[in-house]
């Protein structure tokens, strides 16, 4: 299953992009993370430096889980794929892919698009993929409210700028 989310940013890729290795978001809980949902807290690329092949790693309030990066091209496009979790949920995902990609629109704003693939697995199949599927959804918006306030204080703080 796929889904599929797109936003406009009134920044360019550079004030965007490094969020999506780095990040920290704020204190804000969404209704569907009060029923159990792991919440996004912070991204980190363990190896410190992004590279194919290093590790992405999220950080929610109900434990980590680790994403190898795929695809990686500065200010364009980041792919991976999770390999490994602490997070309650994990035994229900048999499959959990990310793409991001940035399009800079020319007027010092971005276009994001991201795809996440998905699949569920385990008894109850069907009923997991629809909790997946919510779950994700969830949390493609809380993340990107979070990378939008993020980047908007990148562009306040003069950071990114070339």
């Amino acid at each position: 299953m796929k889904i599929r989310s797109e936003w406009i940013f009134d920044c360019e890729p550079r004030h965007v992009w490094p969020h999506f290795l780095h990040a920290r978001m704020d204190t804000s809980r969404p209704l569907l993370f009060w029923f159990g949902i792991p919440k996004p807290v912070s991204c980190r690329v363990l190896e410190g430096t992004a590279a194919v092949g290093n590790t992405r790693q999220c950080t929610t309030d109900r434990g980590t889980i680790n994403q190898r990066i795929l695809q990686l091209e500065p200010d364009r496009l980041l792919q991976y794929q999770m390999r490994e979790s602490t997070v309650w949920c994990r035994a229900w995902v048999g499959k959990l892919v990310d793409t991001f990609t940035l399009e800079s629109l020319g007027d010092g704003r971005t276009r994001v698009r991201r795809t996440t693939e998905f699949e569920a697995r385990g008894l109850l199949k069907m009923l997991r993929l629809v909790g997946l599927w919510a779950a994700l959804r969830q949390a493609h918006a809380y993340a990107a409210k979070n990378w939008r306030r993020l980047a908007q204080d990148s562009v306040s703080e003069g950071i990114g700028t070339r």
